[in-house]
């Protein structure tokens, strides 16, 4: 039998990111397999840093000013939406494999090339309720992995059990990597720092959701409350990029708490590229080994090696990860696998991380109804965040030693990453094509549409029709994208862009587009039509020949 053909859209196995990680950890192990026949299609992708890999490399990122004018007409397209009908028609997968957030992902039930693939999809679920567009969204796949217990859990419950969850394939960690220094006290004084201190460290990526300056004021609150002797010796670390668009100013955080002298942080030189630990330095500082004027925190793009971000883990006398909500958190994991005890919002899938890592649940003061994302989100107590620091500090030694070895031992127990392969393995391994899934060479549809819209139907019948009849997808004449555009006709306002006016000539115009995209795929598929040479393309092919 031939081997299936499995195409993994990830945003890029090297780089230094959560979902980088986890596509670096996961493709290796399916690829030993050697059952599949595997491609990769990475978001963030750059053909000049691959590297020898034992799969087929699509990258998405654009090479010329050309492609870089085309690639941010869209945001989507940053996740891959330019380039994935392409990449389907080239590579031909039995099935396609997906791990990020929905809006990340969620175009692809949208590829007029849907019915070709068996689509296998790992959401991020960071909090409930779940969006109903993302639900219907879900329903569009062939079968559905969580990353969490909580994940899980709200897939269930939210779908009454009409999803098809297959169960979870959380990230992990490799055990003979993430592990305690044999001394901690030496370990900190190989940095430069007293070998007595106490560190609080987090590392997380500086975004709205990560709750930097309530953290900075709970790290404030144990301040005050810790008895004089231990709050001397106790500092922040605080493991993330700075300045971020999109992310908090840590600079005022520390300002406004009064923190200037407890707060270290890594640096990343741009010169030497070696990394050190400092006292925070605002965004650029003076690099400890070169001595220029090049030492930035570190980024996704310029972030530590796996070696190098552990030592700074093994630096942590208590982990603490401070969000409203997260789809996993891979960084608790991380820590408590080096002997690092966790606290952690007692939410989402935190709340699962701590169970299996026996950390400390922060207490949620309340929770909120997001605007952006209609989820709840918690906002932890940081009073109870300060208390428990205390309480950790306050331990005597052999019971601090006593957590840190429950947290590395429940972590080690939950979160294997060859468990979690076999997740994959198996859901790729008992797929069962349906229709015309993986039959790229079945003969073509036969699509047509009218010049013109029939003018006698309603808005439903319009839609339903259209996708029925033109389209030839009657699924989607049911899905979230139908319904909104059945309720932008009633309106007479587009709900999907903003309310702009919309009209059934609107809605024809999509209708047309869609239909010239799919008319366009399909002759290809079948072979009436030769695909455009795409640079990219070639590459991927040119590279794995000289791999091999």
């Amino acid at each position: 039998m031939p081997k299936k053909r499995v195409l993994f859209v990830t945003e890029c196995h090297n780089l230094a990111s959560g979902f980088g990680t986890y596509a670096k950890q996961v493709l290796p192990r399916l690829a030993a397999t050697g059952k599949y026949e595997l491609a990769e299609f990475a978001s963030y992708g750059n053909m000049d840093k691959v590297g020898n890999i034992d799969w087929l490399y699509f990258s998405n990122s654009p090479t010329n000013e050309q492609e870089q004018q085309q690639f941010d007409q869209q945001h989507s397209n940053h996740f891959g939406f330019w380039r994935f009908d392409k990449t389907v028609l080239a590579f031909k997968p039995d099935i396609v494999l997906t791990y990020r957030d929905p809006w990340m992902d969620d175009w692809i039930a949208q590829s007029p090339l849907r019915a070709y693939f068996h689509w296998i999809w790992m959401p991020t679920v960071d909090s409930a309720p779940q969006r109903r567009k993302w639900l219907e969204t879900f329903s569009e796949c062939d079968a559905l992995l969580a990353y969490s217990e909580f994940g899980e859990k709200v897939l269930r419950e939210e779908s009454n059990n009409t999803l098809n969850v297959l169960g979870c394939a959380s990230p992990a960690i490799d055990p003979t990597l993430y592990r305690p220094v044999p001394n901690k006290a030496e370990h900190k004084r190989s940095f430069g720092l007293p070998p007595d201190i106490n560190i609080v460290g987090t590392v997380m990526r500086n975004q709205k959701r990560k709750l930097f300056f309530e953290l900075m004021k709970a790290f404030k609150l144990f301040l005050d409350k810790a008895p004089p002797s231990v709050a001397k010796k106790t500092f922040l670390y605080l493991h993330t990029s700075y300045p971020e668009a999109q992310g908090w100013d840590i600079s005022e955080g520390i300002l406004e708490n009064g923190l200037a002298s407890k707060v270290l942080t890594t640096y990343i030189c741009r010169h030497c590229d070696k990394f050190f630990v400092s006292v925070f330095q605002d965004a650029i500082t003076s690099c400890k080994h070169c001595k220029n004027r090049s030492a930035v925190m570190p980024n996704v793009g310029t972030g530590l090696s796996i070696p190098d971000l552990i030592k700074v883990y093994n630096l942590f006398d208590l982990y603490v990860q401070y969000a409203i909500c997260e789809g996993f958190g891979m960084p608790q994991v991380e820590a408590a696998g080096c002997g690092v005890p966790i606290a952690a919002v007692n939410y989402s899938a935190m709340a699962d991380v701590l169970k299996f890592a026996k950390g400390y649940p922060i207490k949620v003061k309340c929770f909120y109804r997001e605007l952006e994302t209609g989820a709840e989100r918690a906002h932890p107590d940081n009073d109870h965040l300060a208390d428990i620091i205390k309480k950790h500090f306050s331990l005597p030694s052999h019971e601090r030693d006593r957590k840190c070895l429950e947290s590395r031992r429940g972590v080690m127990e939950r979160y294997n990453w060859d468990k979690t392969a076999k997740v994959w393995e198996h859901c790729i391994d008992s797929h069962t094509p349906i229709n015309l899934q993986g039959k790229w060479d079945s003969p073509p549809l036969r699509l047509s549409i009218p010049p013109q819209r029939p003018s006698h139907l309603s808005p439903e019948d319009l839609v339903r029709w259209a996708y029925e009849s033109v389209l030839q997808e009657p699924k989607r004449a049911y899905s979230y994208e139908a319904h909104e555009l059945i309720q932008s006709l009633n309106l007479g306002a587009h709900l999907g862009a903003g309310g702009a006016n919309f009209s059934a000539d609107n809605f024809w115009d999509i209708i047309n587009n869609k239909f010239s995209n799919k008319a366009t795929a399909e002759a290809i598929r079948s072979g009436q039509q030769q695909m455009v040479p795409e640079k990219f393309i070639e590459d991927a092919y040119r590279r794995r020949e000289q791999c091999t």
